[in-house]
């Protein structure tokens, strides 16, 4: 019997796969996968809820990241040989119709990547879609339950829009499953919780594991706003320290890492050439992977088309170093305007593309040999082979040299009072 159905894609939108949870006459559950050049095949002949003959297919190993089923060991893929056909059946009590496997709000650990979860609650603090510069709008409210107990959460894409369009006029009646989530931990070292390109928002209240919900709320008053809105984002509280302290806690694991942020203080050695700093992206479907060049034009591989008018990402690639170790910094377009007070775009006025200019601009070369004190984004720690690097999220205004303190002297001090002669 098939469970549930979902598309899986990328970030930036490309369609990877059609996927679904089945569960077999004892009860058992396990999910398919098609991939996307076979799954127009299938996806208009499955429908959920109604059983099927199927054979032909290949038994694969479950998926080590963003795992939905996470104890079994193995999945179906569905290929361009599987058969399939409705198949009716006299008893269909032993099937499975929502295998949800909801954990507790209080019981939430962070998922690390590895799998997801089912949620189940009611919405409150609902805010306004946030978009982003890649493309894609959030929607964060709160999760509570019965004991009050709230996990912030975020839904990407259309995700939100589609919460908004089914929230009823009481919005604290709106109970809601969210169907693999992931679970992360956020500022402060609070936990939340984040839609994935599976996650479902379920809140039909037939199926069991929302009307169990329900029925332990009956009688609760449920408060639209539980408590005023956060505000706007702030960085994080860092620790602070040298590079080799922080290249110790990163290639320990993100398990070790004990802040998102880190602060030190680093002298900046280079500047990474051959056009490694600017790349452009695609202004359609806002993708933030680099365009190709084909035949004079950008290609965007997303899209499958070219790219007439593509957007331009700036970032910057530096050698730092403080007395104990050496890496390497990224900064992003917003970033490097702040320390250089110069736009992307008139940086890039003076990069010659044909040939990989070899000479910095003004504003860059400035840099060179100069202390600041940055802020590096602990988790963005990638260990490129020949060197490792990280993303730099802040940089410091340079702290004036203070002026030696001229002493203010009172009317009291010896200094300024007449010498005394004798009479």
């Amino acid at each position: 019997m098939i469970c549930r159905s979902w598309d899986t894609h990328m970030v930036y939108g490309r369609y990877l796969s059609t996927d679904f949870i089945a569960s077999d006459e004892k009860g058992n559950i396990i999910q398919l996968t098609a991939k996307s050049n076979v799954a127009h095949h299938f996806i208009t002949r499955l429908k959920d809820g109604i059983v099927y003959l199927l054979h032909g297919f290949e038994v694969i190993s479950n998926r080590n990241e963003y795992r939905i089923m996470r104890d079994n060991s193995l999945m179906i893929e569905i290929t361009g040989t599987t058969f399939l056909r409705k198949q009716p059946t006299a008893d269909p009590t032993g099937f499975t119709r929502h295998p949800f496997n909801c954990i507790e709000l209080e019981d939430l650990e962070p998922t690390l990547g590895k799998f997801v979860v089912d949620v189940v609650g009611y919405a409150v603090n609902i805010g306004a879609p946030d978009p982003h510069k890649i493309g894609s709008n959030t929607l964060d409210f709160e999760l509570a339950n019965a004991r009050y107990k709230m996990i912030r959460t975020t839904l990407w894409g259309s995700l939100g829009p589609a919460f908004l369009e089914r929230q009823p006029a009481a919005p604290a009646s709106y109970f809601i499953l969210l169907s693999s989530v992931t679970v992360k931990r956020g500022y402060n070292n609070t936990i939340t919780l984040s839609s994935t390109s599976s996650t479902l928002l379920i809140d039909d209240l037939q199926i069991p594991a929302l009307n169990d919900f329900r029925q332990r709320m009956s009688g609760i008053e449920l408060p639209v706003i539980v408590q005023p809105s956060a505000p706007g984002w702030h960085l994080p509280p860092p620790n602070e320290g040298t590079l080799r302290e922080l290249l110790d806690m990163a290639r320990k694991g993100k398990k070790n890492i004990t802040a998102d942020v880190f602060k030190c203080k680093v002298e900046i050695v280079n500047i990474r050439m051959k056009n490694f700093w600017y790349y452009n992206t695609c202004s359609v479907c806002k993708a933030r992977k680099g365009l190709e060049r084909r035949s004079g034009h950008h290609w965007c591989e997303s899209c499958q088309a070219n790219v007439p008018e593509p957007n331009t990402r700036f970032r910057v690639i530096c050698d730092v170093r403080d007395e104990t170790a050496k890496t390497v910094m990224v900064l992003f377009d917003d970033t490097v305007e702040s320390i250089t007070k110069s736009t992307a775009k008139a940086l890039l006025s003076e990069v010659d593309e044909e040939t990989c200019n070899t000479v910095l601009p003004n504003a860059l070369a400035k840099l060179l040999s100069t202390t600041k004190v940055v802020l590096l984004k602990t988790a963005s720690y990638y260990d490129q082979g020949p060197y490792e690097s990280f993303n730099c999220i802040k940089v410091y205004a340079d702290e004036p040299v203070p002026a030696h303190p001229v002493p203010q002297l009172s009317w009291n001090h010896p200094c300024l009072q007449a010498p005394r002669h004798p009479v």
